[in-house]
């Protein structure tokens, strides 16, 4: 029987998203796999599925304060996340960051099963690029969720620390523990490899949601740089940067025109995605102005520095975030080329080679300072390259969901970094390396699926 795109979708919506997570319970409604390519783009295109990463990450991060008038009477768990406090998540609390991830994973395996059933009687070049977006948005949200319910990657216990639950197929009956962290992340990179050879070579200017090869190499540089594999996080940036070099957004311009930076086309992005939406604490407070850039983050942004006025509403402190990439307020999390720029420059640096390192970040720079006034960075030793390369990163990327992730790859490493936020008159820290990197798998999770064991504190 031949179902339309709108009926799939609905019966898709039934059978994965009842109460929006996969792994909590199984409902008797049969799976419906798609069953033309013209159903599987429909189900790849869909936004209000794919478009949506995480925001414990951003609640966690020190780039952002709430106004105390945001904390009353918010949700405890992100409440307590915020303050970096031991919690559970209610028995019955739905968690946007487990139930969307697990719904993209969902509905990429049902495209992957339809593809798999349509070799052989229909070409592969309509089939390929439909297979490695399904495979890329799986690694996405795969890696998504294991920045925020798994301890950061690390060599020498990745092999034993409790990673995610991989949901690789549309058997809801199929019952799955945590793999490890070194599955979890091989698995992410599976996919990326294989989307890689299926992807179609160029950015779609038209459904930025779709993904391509360039996404994937960018995807693949941003995963192996937070595992700190800065050879293969290097070589994946050049590979998504081949040709995309001269692609830098001039802030110059943006500033006269800033529909240059947030259209939700614009030319630096190669794959399109925002903070989720469902579940609106910190997007809520942000339209009521009830956020602010962290002080301190606020004031390295100096004069000249034409991001002071692009990012954030005001050129004084206390400041909020203005719209960004993805043309709306929610925070862009997306995969764009001034990351790759950034990634470029450390791994460089952490090679040895400090001069052409810190030429992608001065290339980078170059476009973000008003005309003729940037004076290029130099260093003499990797070890200072580095502090600059990691200070305008986390100028540069700031509020795109990447701050949380890098203070937990960083911590593996050094300086070791501690968070800490001062909410009405106490302050509240999260050392390094703490176990609360990895916050609480939720409740219903837990209730549903006796093999998920809950993370340590």
């Amino acid at each position: 029987m031949k179902y339309t795109v709108a009926i799939i979708l609905v019966l898709l919506q039934t059978t994965a998203c009842q109460k929006k997570e996969l792994l909590k319970e199984k409902p008797g409604t049969a799976i419906i796999v798609p069953t033309t390519p013209g159903d599987m783009q429909a189900l790849l295109d869909n936004e209000g599925v794919f478009a949506s990463t995480t925001s414990l990450n951003f609640i966690c991060a020190d780039e952002f304060y709430f106004a105390d008038t945001a904390l009353v009477g918010m949700k405890q768990s992100i409440a307590s996340a915020y303050r970096y406090q031991h919690f559970r998540f209610d028995n019955d609390e739905e968690v946007p960051d487990w139930n969307n991830a697990y719904t993209q994973a969902y509905y990429a395996n049902n495209v992957l099963v339809g593809v798999n059933r349509l070799r052989g009687s229909i070409d592969d070049k309509i089939l390929n690029p439909l297979a490695g977006d399904a495979y890329f948005k799986r690694s996405y949200a795969f890696f998504n969720v294991a920045q925020v319910f798994a301890l950061p990657y690390d060599s020498a216990t990745a092999s034993i620390d409790p990673g995610i639950p991989l949901r690789l197929t549309i058997d809801r009956d199929e019952v799955l523990g945590r793999s490890s962290i070194a599955v979890t992340y091989k698995r992410i990179i599976d996919d990326l490899l294989t989307a890689v050879d299926l992807l179609p070579p160029t950015v779609d200017q038209v459904h930025r949601n779709r993904s391509n090869r360039p996404a994937a190499y960018a995807l693949l540089a941003r995963v192996y740089l937070s595992m700190g594999a800065y050879e293969q996080a290097l070589s994946a940036a050049e590979r998504s940067l081949e040709g995309r070099e001269d692609s830098l957004i001039d802030f110059n311009a943006a500033k006269v025109n800033p529909a240059l930076l947030v259209c939700a086309a614009n030319r630096e992005t190669l794959y399109q995605s925002k903070m989720t939406s469902d579940d609106d604490v910190l997007y809520d407070a942000m339209v009521k102005k009830e956020v602010f850039v962290e002080p301190t983050l606020f004031a390295k942004y100096n004069s000249g520095d034409l991001r002071r006025n692009l990012f954030f509403t005001r050129t004084v402190s206390p400041a909020g975030f203005k719209p960004g990439y993805f043309g709306k307020l929610y925070p862009f999390t997306g995969l764009g080329i001034a990351e790759l720029y950034l990634i470029m420059a450390e791994c460089l640096v952490r090679q040895g080679d400090v001069t052409t390192g810190l030429n992608y970040l001065n290339r980078l720079l170059e476009s973000r300072w008003v005309a003729n006034q940037y004076v290029p960075y130099t260093a003499a030793t990797p070890d200072a390259a580095l502090d600059v390369i990691l200070q305008e990163r986390r100028k540069e990327l700031v509020f795109r969901g990447l701050r949380y992730t890098d203070v937990r790859r960083l911590n593996k490493k050094t300086p070791l970094l501690t968070l800490s936020r001062t909410v009405q008159g106490n302050i509240y820290e999260l050392p390094p390396n703490d176990l609360k990197y990895a916050l609480p798998i939720p409740e219903q999770v837990l209730r549903f699926n006796k093999l998920i064991k809950q993370n340590d504190y």
